[in-house]
């Protein structure tokens, strides 16, 4: 297989499962790499609406991922990837709920910076 194709089918799923846990009418997703090969996903949602569109409180939660600890995921087995992928939207998830405590009317942010160990860690968890 193409390693592109692979690696953007790795996106795809990881880009789904977060979509999947912060699913709301209002959730996004995207990714850019920047100039080292660090992949940051984002994922952005209404956490609370206003009457009036533009009072809206969004959040974002970015993950982080670098070139290593994305090629890692990548050449994982599909059920380790699975595993994987749920884990980190889990933590991310919980990572987001303390932002959005935490945070004022305005909106929360938070970011997941995904290490090799913790990588290693999710695959494991059972």
């Amino acid at each position: 297989m193409d390693q592109s194709i692979d690696m953007q089918q790795r996106l795809t799923e990881l880009e789904h499962a977060l979509s999947r846990r912060f699913a709301s009418s209002s959730t996004s997703v995207t990714h850019v790499a920047d100039s080292t090969g660090r992949l940051t996903l984002q994922v952005s949602w209404i956490a609370s609406a206003a009457e009036m569109n533009i009072l809206d409180a969004r959040c974002a939660l970015s993950m982080v991922l670098a070139p290593q600890v994305l090629a890692r995921y990548a050449a994982m087995s599909a059920a380790t990837r699975v595993r994987a992928r749920e884990r980190l939207s889990d933590i991310a998830g919980d990572i987001a709920r303390d932002a959005q405590r935490t945070s004022d009317s305005v909106g929360c942010g938070a970011t997941l910076d995904v290490s090799g160990p913790m990588l290693e860690q999710v695959a494991r968890a059972g």
